[in-house]
């Protein structure tokens, strides 16, 4: 499997990142599994991180698979190349800005408030933080990248994945931007909703945090 790394293969710029491929077909088949929408932790009841008191469900719903293109079957050599730097130049774009900060509105569930704030990654690529807008010091989410069980977006998936308050409160232009990321932590499965900017972050988010989580995951200690 692939392990992930940073590097300062630019010494003007400390936020530059590298996969480091020890078994690409491995890494490679985990990655297809998600594109092809294979949704192994739909199901699960989940809290938000906020109100853990409370937990929605999350049903057994979620794209079905997709029989089509060379996610759908065995990559060859040269495919494999090619998305493996497809891969590398995604995920360091997506890096990049996130260890800056990412600009999103966090939706507060239960009271359906809606916060400016920024999702930000840490140099070591441990942690996804949703961060207060107007008070960088609160900080409205830690989630260890490793418990990353999967990530929905609401132009994907059944809208019965998402609560029913916050799909309601959103306006027609920002359902295509709503993005929920659902992680344990011990023995609590926690939830949490932002919207992205625009469809193509939506996109880059989704398929970049999918990837860094299998590599977390595949860590040594993970």
């Amino acid at each position: 499997m692939f392990s992930l790394g940073c590097c300062c293969s630019d010494a003007s710029d400390k936020n530059s990142w590298s996969l480091h491929d020890h078994s690409t077909t491995d890494g490679l088949a985990q990655v297809q599994e998600h594109q092809a929408g294979v949704r192994p932790y739909a199901g699960q009841v989940v809290a938000q991180q906020s109100v853990p008191q409370t937990p929605p469900v999350v049903p057994q719903q979620g794209a079905p698979p997709v029989d089509d293109g060379p996610t759908a079957r065995s990559l060859t050599e040269e495919e494999k190349q090619a998305e493996k730097a497809r891969l590398q130049g995604l995920v360091n774009f997506f890096a990049k800005r996130a260890v800056r900060g990412c600009r999103c509105e966090y939706i507060r569930e239960g009271v359906v408030e809606r916060v400016a704030a920024q999702y930000r990654i840490d140099k070591n690529l441990e942690f996804l933080c949703i961060h207060n807008a107007t008070d960088q010091n609160l900080q409205e989410v830690s989630c260890p990248i490793a418990a990353i069980h999967d990530i929905y977006a609401l132009a994907d998936d059944a809208e019965i994945c998402f609560s029913p308050e916050v799909v309601k409160a959103l306006r027609p232009e920002e359902v295509d931007l709503l993005l929920m990321v659902v992680y344990k932590i011990a023995d609590n499965v926690f939830r949490f909703c932002i919207l992205e900017e625009s469809k193509d972050s939506r996109d880059i988010f989704l398929e970049s945090l999918r990837i860094l989580c299998i590599y977390a995951q595949s860590a040594p200690g993970a």
